[in-house]
């Protein structure tokens, strides 16, 4: 009888938009609107009780993006969810995860994110500590900083802040033109990580030449219905403000 097997990397992939759907539809019902039917059509979105060893690929590469919903919301992580997300940690330590030599410190930044928001739980994680940020510190050539700081998109929370933050704040024209770029390449994922970036300008005061709630609601509409990349548009809508389904 003829089946099908899955590789290792679409296993880790499911892994993630499960663990993203499950934080959406926490920031969601947050927000009072509805599930986008893409997302809840799959039954996986939809499983509150599941086993969470499956899911720890998606925890891992999520990170503070899978708990920036309870962040958002001041609500409390159930224990289970913050020692999963812990022990993702041990499973798969930083040289599994594939960055080369010139992208480990990204990981390094998103493993300080993850370790830093899970303190706010009551959990403690020893990670490395990362470096002074000197990779973005330069963005005069913002097409490829822009994209840089896309990669560092989960470091836009609030309670996080160091040298990579500092640069965003001096940087607001270059995160525009990157945001604006995306989406003239229809590179919704792309834009839809540096739209947090500008969120996390506007709540911090900073002006940048960009009209954020359009983009946001184009990329829900076209961006091709991954709940990652809606997540990230509802966490940059929620630090920005309620609006509309």
């Amino acid at each position: 009888m003829p089946f099908a097997d899955t590789t290792p990397h679409e296993e880790y992939t499911a892994a993630v938009e499960r663990v993203a759907g499950r934080a959406l539809g926490v920031l969601m019902d947050a927000e009072g609107a509805v599930v986008p039917a893409e997302v809840a059509a799959d039954p996986a979105h939809q499983q509150d009780l599941r086993d969470l060893d499956a899911d720890l690929p998606g925890l891992r590469v999520l990170g503070s993006d899978m708990l920036a919903p309870h962040v958002l919301r001041g609500t409390p992580l159930p224990i289970e969810q913050a020692e999963a997300a812990a022990r993702a940690f041990s499973v798969f330590p930083p040289d599994s995860m594939g960055a080369s030599p010139e992208t480990a410190w990204i990981i390094e930044w998103q493993d300080w994110a993850t370790a830093r928001t899970l303190t706010r739980f009551g959990l403690a994680v020893d990670v490395p500590a990362p470096g002074d940020g000197r990779q973005v510190a330069d963005a005069t050539a913002w097409q490829t900083w822009s994209v840089r700081m896309s990669q560092l998109s989960s470091l836009a929370l609030p309670g996080l802040d160091g040298p990579i933050h500092e640069t965003a704040r001096g940087n607001g024209l270059s995160l525009a033109r990157g945001a604006t770029r995306a989406m003239l390449r229809r590179d919704y994922r792309t834009a839809a990580r540096i739209a947090r970036w500008l969120a996390f300008l506007r709540a911090a005061g900073t002006p940048y030449p960009l009209d954020l709630e359009p983009m946001l609601r184009h990329i829900r509409l076209f961006g091709g219905g991954s709940a990652r990349t809606v997540l990230d548009t509802r966490i940059a809508q929620h630090v920005t403000g309620p609006e509309g389904p």
